[in-house]
């Protein structure tokens, strides 16, 4: 259930006024047959709020835009903002400061965010706020987006899906994204991405590891892959070398990651 609360905007340099002055300025208002509008404001997690945040600092022509995307309390308006955003801020790497790095890892973001652009960021956002206001909608949002969206909506959506509450329930989303053959999205499910690692049964995840393989993406990105490797996926990674051989191409460089030499 939502809990409407007023919130203040840390970051505005204006000047909040005391409640009795806004209230006395509101029956003035009255007195004088004016009409005034009321603002409702949701409250944001500290992860959505710090990463809202982010995204302002790089898309500023855009502040208006966000800011009001953020306060919508439906998630079909959230939704058309995630389909929209990569045209509203732009596709640009996030490019993390040292002291940001630390506040997201602060709020259980320890892991690298290199490959993010500001428009994922924002549909992170935009995610995260479906889930805290109107989360019976969230599953059917993430099936249209997944069917509906373009590759860099989709790669969002592999790279969000750590950051959702019970995670887990979206394990089909990610299985089925290992077996697509969008290389940016698979690339977003296997690198950076602490989901496979945390959520992927083995048999899963080594089918994973040779889909990264197959399309020459660095394990070296790949996060928990050291505690994940079994006789089976080295075995596997094997046939692979061989394969290539077979064929006259050089095995992946990454081979030794899991117990082989590419020799």
């Amino acid at each position: 259930m939502l809990r409407v609360e007023d919130e203040l905007d840390q970051r505005s340099s204006a000047v909040a006024r005391p409640l009795a002055v806004e209230q006395g300025g509101r029956r003035t208002a009255a007195a004088r047959g004016v009409k005034t509008k009321t603002v409702v404001t949701f409250p944001r997690s500290p992860l959505s709020a710090c990463l809202l945040d982010l995204v302002e600092r790089r898309a500023i022509a855009q502040r208006t835009w966000l800011r009001e995307t953020a306060a919508a309390a439906d998630a079909h308006t959230l939704e058309t903002a995630f389909a929209e955003t990569s045209r509203r801020v732009g596709a640009a790497p996030l490019a993390l400061a040292d002291a940001e790095r630390a506040a997201l890892s602060a709020l259980g973001v320890d892991w690298s965010l290199d490959a993010w652009g500001i428009d994922d960021a924002a549909r992170a956002v935009w995610l995260l706020l479906v889930a805290e206001r109107a989360a019976a909608d969230l599953e059917g949002l993430i099936e249209r987006r997944r069917r509906r969206g373009d590759a860099r909506q989709r790669a969002a959506l592999m790279r969000v899906l750590p950051l959702l509450p019970d995670a887990r329930q979206w394990l089909a989303v990610a299985l089925e994204a290992r077996r697509g053959d969008v290389r940016a999205v698979l690339e977003a499910l296997v690198c950076d991405n602490p989901y496979p690692a945390a959520h992927f049964h083995e048999v899963h995840f080594d089918d994973l590891v040779l889909a990264a393989l197959d399309a020459d993406l660095p394990l070296a990105r790949m996060i928990g892959l050291g505690a994940r490797v079994t006789e089976r996926l080295a075995t596997a990674a094997a046939r692979v070398a061989a394969s290539r051989r077979a064929s006259g191409r050089r095995p992946p460089q990454d081979l030794w990651r899991l117990g082989w030499s590419v020799a």
